[in-house]
C-alpha cells in the first residue's frame, strides 16, 4: 500500500476529507473492489494495533502518519529524513509486519472468486416485442458489460419472467456485488424445479466465496448433488477450502 493511499484512508476514517473529496473517494470505493479490500485491511490492522498494543503503538502510528504527510503531501518534493525511534518502536513495527504478512498469506492461500466465475454465455430464443431488450441484455452479458445487462434484464423481467432470464440477471447482479438481490433470486431458483436449481446452488456458493464467507461457501457446495453439472467444480472448490 503506498503512502498516499495510507493518508487518504486515514483522513477518510477520521472524517478529515472535504465534502467533495469524500464523495470522490466513496465513488472510487464503489467502483474499485481492490481499493475497498485495502480499506478493509487498513481498518482491521488499525483495530488490531489499538487492541493488541499499548499506548506506544498509537504514538508510533501517529509518528508514521506525520512522516507520511510530511514526505508525500502534494506541494512538497520527496526528502530524506532521519527519524529517531525508541527500541520498542522496532518491536511494534516488527509485529505489524508479521501481522500483515500472516494476513496476506492466509488470504492468498484461499480460493478466489475470479478463479471460478467463468459463466456460460447467455442465449435466448424468445420472440415478440420483448426481443429487442432481451437481445441487448444477452449481448451485454456475453461481453461482460454487466451493468448494461442488468438494465435490460430489468426491462424484460417486468413482463417476461422466466427462470433462464432470472438466472442470468442474478449472475449479472453478483458480478457488480449486489449480493442481497442476486442471492434472493438464486435462492428462489434453488427451491424451484427448473434446470437452474442446482446451478443456482453453485452460484450461491460463489457469492459467499466472493464475500470471503468460507464456511457458508462450503455449506452450499455440500448441497450440490453428484449428478449436477457443477459437481466436479464444487468438489474441487470444497477441497481447496478444507
Amino acid at each position: 500500500m503506498n503512502e498516499e493511499l495510507y493518508i487518504l484512508f486515514e483522513n477518510y476514517i477520521n472524517n478529515e476529507l472535504s465534502e467533495k473529496e469524500k464523495i470522490d473517494f466513496e465513488n472510487q470505493l464503489q467502483n474499485d473492489a481492490s481499493i475497498r479490500e485495502k480499506l478493509i485491511i487498513y481498518k482491521e490492522l488499525n483495530g488490531f494495533l489499538e487492541s493488541k498494543f499499548s499506548k506506544e503503538s498509537i504514538d508510533f502510528k501517529k509518528n508514521l502518519e506525520t512522516i507520511s504527510k510530511s514526505n508525500f503531501s502534494e506541494d512538497k518534493k520527496y526528502e530524506t529524513k532521519v527519524i529517531s525511534f525508541k527500541p520498542y518502536y522496532f518491536a511494534i513495527a516488527a509485529s505489524i509486519v508479521l501481522v500483515i504478512g500472516t494476513w496476506f498469506m492466509m488470504q492468498n492461500s484461499m480460493p478466489n472468486y475470479n478463479d471460478y466465475n467463468q459463466h456460460e454465455d447467455a442465449y435466448f430464443t424468445e420472440r415478440g416485442d420483448i426481443i429487442k431488450n432481451l437481445k441487448l441484455a444477452q449481448d451485454a452479458f456475453n461481453a461482460k458489460n454487466y451493468s448494461e445487462a442488468i438494465t435490460n434484464f430489468e426491462i424484460v423481467l417486468k413482463s417476461h419472467k422466466r427462470p433462464e432470464i432470472e438466472f442470468y440477471y442474478a449472475v449479472s447482479l453478483l458480478e457488480v456485488d449486489k449480493f442481497t438481490e442476486s442471492e434472493a433470486i438464486f435462492n428462489n431458483l434453488k427451491s424451484g424445479t427448473s434446470i437452474y436449481k442446482d446451478k443456482s446452488t453453485w452460484y450461491l456458493a460463489l457469492s459467499c466465496l466472493k464475500q470471503k464467507k468460507y464456511e457458508e461457501t462450503k455449506e452450499f457446495l455440500k448441497q450440490i448433488p453428484e449428478d449436477a453439472e457443477d459437481y466436479a467444480k464444487a468438489e474441487k472448490l470444497l477441497d481447496a477450502l478444507n
